[in-house]
Order: C-alpha cells, then sequence, then structure tokens
C-alpha cells in the first residue's frame, strides 16, 4: 500500500513535536512547534487533494 503525502506530512509533523519536547529553548521549542503546524496544513491540503500533493 502506497504511502500517501499527506501521511507523509503528519509524519514531519510528528517530528517536529518530538523535537519540539526535546527543545532546550523556548524559542526552538516554539519554531518546532510552527513547523508542525505548517506540516499539518499542508497535510490537510494534500488530504484535501485526496491524500495527494500533486495531482498526476
Amino acid at each position: 500500500m502506497a504511502v500517501t503525502d499527506a501521511e507523509l506530512f503528519r509524519k514531519e509533523a510528528e517530528d517536529c513535536l518530538h523535537l519540539a519536547e526535546k527543545a532546550i529553548s523556548a524559542l526552538d521549542k516554539e519554531e518546532w512547534q510552527r513547523l508542525a503546524a505548517e506540516w499539518l496544513k499542508l497535510a490537510q491540503e494534500a488530504e484535501s487533494r485526496g491524500g495527494r500533493w500533486f495531482r498526476t
């Protein structure tokens, strides 16, 4: 079964949140959380396109 772009984007968001938990500085933590939110937005966009970011 092929992995969709949406699933890949959600995995990236999960990785960012994991790094945010490990961040020492508050600024780093905020930036990782911001990046996670951006990945989640991309995942939602991909889902609205049928799971893929680019239509082929």
